[in-house]
């Protein structure tokens, strides 16, 4: 078997087209990841402000020095100083003078990180015509609350739903404490293993369709399959050795992207809360941390593309034909999913839906979707239960694709 495995990776690495496409994914992986970062630059009123590397620069000094306080009233009453130094003229606080002066580097930017929070927790509590001229502690803890039972019953929660997350939420605490997420933050934001999930599944429509079918085109399945591993090993390997391929392909593209998130972003807080670091998440009420949800997004990756080869190899022996499968794998698997949105009204497709890789990757629709599978009165929210569904997913279609290639006949043609 290893020599089996060893012959098909040893077929599939001379394919110039697996260089060529490993290549594209890596640059274009580098351009998204890194381009804005040295390449961007801040203009204002025609004039040159700053780099997008010194921006990013002041921006992480600025959330590194908060790092660690608590969102209490002490520090909500020196944000509320702050914006004493911001001009009420809207034109006047986007000018050049204004960006560019101590009133704004020294006394409000180091607090705009934590102040676009607050008001994210604000935004969806207010009462419709309401607003607060003082933020306080309790103003702020209490909105949020607000705006999670609006947030709740406008998804479709069921009871059972609610009452599990309120359990959730009693076991945050009282008072945030604001941490940097840095790399943490950006690996589960949608630079991160979101990009490199869409670059996997391009790169197996292209690379993997083959290793089936080419025996078939060229009629080298007439030797293969007479032989006396001719078929459940040889079917082993090459699953093996597409699975291979594709293991090392994401993890390539997610060590480059960890480096550069790193250089750029600093390494984070790996215990710093999701609802301090990702602002658009502000209402969730699960009790997960932000290196704990980029540790699972992860694995959660590199399982998905393991399916996502495996179910690419079954499909190409089943079908026959390399071009018919990677057009399959391309339109349902990346531009149909992302495409199409299924309303939480239709729960069960609702739920179905936001768990294909791409969209359970993305932070905001599917990994932390507030929806929950009930299995046998137990609870698992999407990406708890992604696991067994994409491990078994995988077992369905190995298993069909075994039974079509160990059935396979010659003279069937």
């Amino acid at each position: 078997m290893k020599r089996l495995i060893g012959f098909e990776l040893k077929k599939i690495l001379k394919k110039k087209i697996l260089w060529i496409t490993f290549a594209v994914c890596l640059i274009f992986q580098l351009f998204l990841t890194s381009a804005s970062y040295l390449i961007s630059s801040r203009y204002v009123d025609g004039k040159f402000l700053e780099t997008k590397a010194d921006w990013f620069k002041t921006d992480r000094k600025n959330s590194e020095n908060l790092s660690g306080r608590k969102i209490d009233d002490t520090l909500l009453s020196e944000i509320e100083e702050s914006k004493k130094y911001i001009p009420l003229s809207k034109d006047e606080a986007e000018s050049y003078e204004y960006l560019s002066s101590d009133n704004y580097n020294k006394k409000v930017r180091p607090y705009e990180g934590v102040n676009r929070l607050v008001q994210f927790m604000l935004a969806d509590g207010i009462e419709k015509g309401a607003s607060y001229t003082t933020v306080t502690q309790k103003v702020l803890y209490n909105t949020r609350h607000k705006g999670q039972e609006k947030l709740w019953d406008s998804s479709k929660l069921s009871d059972s739903e609610k009452e599990y997350w309120q359990n959730k939420e009693e076991k945050l605490p009282d008072v945030f404490t604001y941490k940097y997420g840095g790399t943490f933050e950006n690996l589960v934001g949608m630079g991160g293993c979101y990009y490199i999930c869409m670059f996997v599944i391009f790169f197996i429509a292209i690379c993997i369709t083959g290793i089936f079918t080419d025996e078939h085109i060229r009629r080298t399945d007439q030797l293969i399959l007479c032989t006396k591993y001719g078929r459940i090993h040889s079917y082993i390997a090459k699953i093996s050795a597409g699975c291979i391929i594709t293991t090392c392909m994401a993890l390539i593209l997610w060590i480059v992207t960890f480096i550069c998130f790193t250089i750029i972003y600093g390494k984070g807080d790996f215990s710093a809360m999701v609802q301090v670091t990702m602002v658009s998440l502000s209402l969730y009420p699960g009790d997960i941390t932000i290196g704990q949800a980029a540790v699972i997004m992860t694995i959660l990756l590199f399982i998905s593309s393991l399916m996502f080869s495996i179910i690419t190899m079954a499909l190409s022996e089943l079908l026959n034909s390399s071009i018919g499968t990677m057009a399959i794998i391309i339109v349902t698997g990346v531009f149909i999913a992302r495409l199409v949105m299924v309303p939480e009204n239709f729960k069960f497709l609702h739920k179905i839906w936001n768990m294909i890789p791409i969209n359970l990757l993305k932070a905001d629709q599917g990994f932390f979707n507030i929806h929950l599978w009930n299995v046998f009165g137990a609870k698992f929210t999407l990406w708890q239960m992604a696991f067994a569904v994409y491990i078994i997913t995988s077992l369905v279609f190995f298993l069909i694709g075994k039974r079509k290639y160990c059935k396979y006949q010659i003279s069937g043609r």
